[in-house]
């Protein structure tokens, strides 16, 4: 090797040495081909894609593909098989699967100190978590026809009363809240979310009550919109879609607390691409992003800001208060992932007759 090459080359490497990250972003993250997230298809699928992956598209570049086949519990299993080579980037879940995500370790830490996640300093601090973080929420609740009872329920203990007998509506085990029965059970007999004796015990009284059972959401609206059903569980948001078929419907914040529900953003384990799947969660936390969630389907967003965005109507419409948002109960979804199988068995029984 002559001087002038030599030269050359140690001149190469010192001038890299004073850009920080400028080897390692290179070949540690070239800008790649598309991103592939995993979430939910219809209706959801094109408002993910028209609010937050055209949007990084036209920032970063990039092309998002979404992953749109796959149930939930398909998508936490997709990326543990993927584990040594992922294929994935992000994963979309409700709340009530995070936790199996995590216990799988299919997912990377959040880093609140990334630049990249400017929005992460607005949004609500209980839908900020340690490996995914809420694009969207809204509250479990009691849902009633206001024609059909008088008195308006208070609490979740009035779902229990002998009046609404074959008129209570409920989801199914399976069901994404299907399990949800047995915490508000026990919540309902004044005891905590993860007393089972106490909620299976609430459940057969229940049972006895011969509810309605559903399978999906769209038939618990159905039954309320129909008149079939008088009373049950339902969220505050599709309270307010029932309201266009059924405006006899009314929705209620329980005394005890209403269960939350969210759906957010986790980024796959070992992604090759960690630096635009912060910039994709980030315009999930935007308040753009998420008032096109709001307006498609009667979802708060998280960000603090994404309500000023709103009409004011539509905003008194799913607004919660903060006394209302300090309140709602965060079911212990590991100890319900952990109890699953035993909470599928003995509900099956009850409804059974055993």
């Amino acid at each position: 090797m002559d001087r002038r090459t030599f030269l050359s080359l140690t001149a190469g490497l010192s001038a890299a040495s004073v850009l920080p990250g400028t080897i390692g972003a290179s070949f540690a993250e070239t800008k790649p081909d598309h991103l592939t997230v995993m979430t939910w298809g219809g209706l959801w699928g094109d408002a993910i894609q028209k609010s937050v992956a055209d949007p990084f598209t036209q920032k970063t570049g990039v092309p998002v593909i979404e992953d749109r086949g796959s149930s939930p519990v398909q998508r936490i299993t997709k990326l543990k098989v993927g584990l040594d080579e992922q294929a994935f980037d992000l994963v979309q879940l409700h709340d009530g699967l995070f936790p199996l995500a995590e216990a799988q370790g299919v997912l990377e830490p959040i880093d609140k100190s990334s630049p990249r996640l400017t929005n992460l300093p607005h949004v609500y601090p209980q839908f900020v978590h340690d490996q995914w973080v809420a694009q969207i929420y809204s509250a479990i609740g009691i849902a009633y026809n206001s024609k059909e009872i008088e008195t308006p329920p208070t609490s979740f203990a009035d779902l229990w009363k002998e009046e609404y007998r074959g008129r209570i509506v409920l989801p199914e085990i399976a069901h994404s809240i299907g399990t949800y029965i047995i915490p508000i059970g026990a919540i309902a007999g004044g005891k905590k979310p993860t007393d089972l004796e106490a909620g299976f015990q609430q459940f057969r009284k229940m049972v006895d009550l011969e509810p309605i059972f559903v399978g999906d959401t769209d038939s618990i609206m159905n039954a309320f919109a129909t008149g079939e059903a008088v009373i049950g569980l339902l969220y505050k948001s599709q309270t307010m879609t029932v309201q266009r078929r059924n405006k006899a419907v009314e929705w209620v914040f329980p005394e005890e607390g209403a269960i939350a529900i969210s759906w957010g953003t986790g980024i796959a384990k070992n992604t090759p691409n960690k630096a635009l799947a912060e910039e994709f969660l980030n315009l999930t936390l935007a308040p753009q992003g998420q008032i096109a969630l709001t307006q498609a389907f009667n979802y708060p967003g998280t960000n603090k800001k994404a309500l000023d965005l709103l009409d004011p109507d539509q905003r008194q419409a799913v607004e919660l208060t903060d006394a209302q948002r300090d309140s709602l109960i965060q079911l212990d979804h590991k100890f319900m992932n952990d109890h699953r199988t035993e909470i599928v068995d003995r509900w099956n029984r009850i409804v059974a007759g055993q």
